[in-house]
């Protein structure tokens, strides 16, 4: 039986798993693309409600306004989270070496 350093073992796992920070930033990633996906699927569900009211096709007033206010708020909520972004980078940009 052959005995490896343990040097070797462990340059071994850590190529076989990714770290921590890629599956974090990953997910972080993912979260943004889905709250994106919301905001703009939101957009599209309140245009068409506002399109089919204007042309008169039978659709309640209250269900454009209700759509309408959600499409605002996923939008208000995505502006948030991209301050939030750019004041952390920001941050990190000021901080010494």
């Amino acid at each position: 039986m052959q005995v490896e350093p343990t040097r070797t073992l462990l340059r071994q796992a850590e190529m076989e798993q990714p770290k921590a920070t890629e599956k974090v930033v990953g997910s972080f990633a993912e979260a943004l693309r889905g709250l994106l996906t919301e905001v703009e699927r939101s957009d599209a569900y309140a245009s068409e409600l506002k399109r089919r009211l204007l042309t008169g096709e039978p659709v309640e007033l209250h269900e454009v306004l209700i759509a309408t206010e959600k499409a605002h708020l996923a939008f208000q909520t995505l502006l948030a989270v991209r301050n939030k972004l750019l004041e952390a980078y920001q941050e990190l940009t000021r901080m010494p070496l």
